[in-house]
């Protein structure tokens, strides 16, 4: 067998040595939707674009996807099964708090919350908010309003 194999849209990398070699055929391939594997020691690592990567991490965590609710004169933006929740009189200012608490819960989960049991499956949760941009975040939370 070759050190690359080309197989549709994956292309396999069966070493390091190999995928240090093509690693700029690998980018190659993931800015074309591609995705490019590598196997090390046994064990396979698809380099992807973030894009797509983020789209399918918006579909896996459906179960969270965002409420924003008028409540007593105040808006209040949460996304369900997180410990993420904000109260502010104007929805902008709501939305922003609420992306600023997306962050803090990813920052702590990167440095100990990954470790609890309660927070160990919200993986797919945390490299969604890591992999997108303010305005992203904006844009996902504020999409059941338009």
């Amino acid at each position: 067998m070759t050190t690359i194999e080309r197989i549709t849209s994956v292309t396999r990398y069966n070493s390091m040595h190999s995928a240090r070699d093509n690693f700029s055929q690998m980018l190659t391939a993931a800015e074309q939707g591609n995705l490019a594997v590598v196997s090390r020691k046994g064990q396979d690592s698809a380099l992807v674009q973030v894009g797509r990567l983020r789209s399918l991490l918006a579909q896996i965590i459906r179960q969270h996807e965002p409420q924003v609710v008028r409540e007593d004169g105040n808006w209040v933006a949460y996304l369900p099964g997180l410990p993420l929740a904000v109260e502010e009189s104007d929805f902008d200012t709501a939305i922003a708090a609420l992306i600023e608490a997306m962050r803090e819960y990813a920052d702590d989960w990167q440095d100990h919350l990954h470790a609890a049991l309660n927070h160990r499956h919200n993986v797919d949760f945390v490299q969604f908010v890591e992999l997108s941009t303010d305005e992203q975040l904006k844009e996902w939370l504020t999409a059941a309003e338009r």
